[in-house]
């Protein structure tokens, strides 16, 4: 009597891993007409093309043996991302956010998370968009984590690797059975500290000016670039405000060594600051080329200074709350697989879980105030 075996989720995780039919019929040793016929649930494999299948893979065979039993609605990705980025290159980040939300489902059954405002009432105008972002989280000055302050206002965030150099961060809401999530992913390959805040006001962005409003999907590539243009300008104006960064500048526009003491107020790139002080009028064509000249001749294109005094900053939210949840003995990590098949029909590798909970497979610590706390 032959396993069950589900198609779809062979189809998954070849995805997963940035397989090709072909690359799999390869790997296991079987024809590509074959591994299009287990995908489409017109063949199940023998024993030991399962095994080869699982083996090669690295999913976990129950992974492959059942159905979803979650509702999901993804409500489309924007991503801070090259625009030559594939879409095989995208497809493991695409399921990483889906797991996370996933995850953040089935601990919102043990613990309390911030809760997500609604965004529906923000201008249309990014800059304007901006400060009043900033006057409803009652921020007055520089920004100094973008990690926290974004898990602290109930977006769910993880630090990945996306094992693409195209893709630096990217943002969506998702909707799993009726709950939506805002998840935000980070590639830990790509990014500095000061490149993380960047990135992450930019994915800040997406959401008060695009989500619900725009499917990125649908987009031609003018009208994406012109989606990015608007997130890019948010997250400007989000982590420098003009009045307070004028202030900072003003008779010192040119000075490099004045951005470079900025940097460490700011938090945020020589680089960002000097096209901050352009766009808000303060440079003139000659002087914002020559900046960028002396930015070229310093060799501070891909490393500035103090790039290297600050490390990027690790997401909490969810390995807080894996810690509550182990502190009064609900489940660990050896059982997590077991609650994930019996609510949603879902196995997954250790490593993918431990990754998006930002721990060690082997070890889960919890060392700083807790921002989640226990469910009433």
């Amino acid at each position: 009597m032959s396993m069950p075996f589900n198609g779809k989720r062979l189809k998954e995780a070849r995805r997963f891993r940035k397989l090709s039919i072909t690359d799999l019929s390869k790997n296991i040793k079987v024809s590509k007409q074959m591994i299009s016929r287990y995908e489409h649930g017109d063949s199940i494999p023998s024993a030991s093309n399962y095994q080869k299948i699982v083996l090669n893979l690295k999913f976990p065979l129950a992974f492959f043996q059942q159905e979803d039993k979650y509702s999901q609605e993804d409500l489309g990705t924007f991503y801070r991302s090259r625009l030559t980025s594939t879409q095989v290159e995208k497809q493991p980040s695409e399921l990483k956010k889906k797991y996370l939300a996933i995850l953040a489902n089935l601990f919102e059954d043990y613990v309390d998370f911030p809760l997500l405002e609604d965004n529906i009432d923000f201008s249309s105008k990014p800059a304007v968009a901006a400060q009043e972002l900033r006057n409803a989280w009652e921020i007055k000055g520089p920004v100094p984590d973008m990690t926290d302050l974004l898990e602290r206002h109930g977006f769910k965030l993880a630090l990945i690797s996306s094992y693409s150099g195209k893709v630096d961060a990217f943002g969506s809401e998702i909707e799993i059975n009726g709950k939506n999530y805002y998840c935000i992913l980070i590639d830990s390959d790509n990014n500095s500290y000061f490149r993380q805040q960047f990135s992450l006001a930019h994915e800040l962005g997406h959401w008060v000016l695009h989500s619900g409003k725009l499917q990125p999907q649908e987009l031609d590539s003018v009208e994406y670039r012109t989606m990015e243009n608007e997130a890019n300008s948010f997250a400007a104006n989000f982590l420098l405000p003009s009045l307070q960064f004028k202030k900072d500048i003003v008779h010192k526009e040119t000075s490099l060594n004045n951005y470079i003491i900025l940097k460490r107020k700011w938090k945020v790139s020589i680089s960002s600051m000097i096209y901050r002080a352009n766009s808000l009028g303060l440079l003139t064509p000659n002087e914002f080329r020559n900046l960028q000249k002396r930015l070229s001749y310093n060799h501070w294109r891909k490393e500035e200074p103090f790039d290297k005094d600050f490390v990027i900053r690790k997401p909490v939210l969810m390995e807080q709350a894996f810690n509550l949840i182990n502190q009064i003995e609900l489940f660990d990590g050896n059982v997590i697989n077991g609650l994930l098949e019996e609510k949603y029909g879902l196995a997954l590798p250790l490593n993918v879980i431990s990754e998006l909970l930002g721990v060690p497979d082997e070890k889960l610590r919890n060392n700083g105030s807790n921002i989640v706390t226990y469910k009433s």
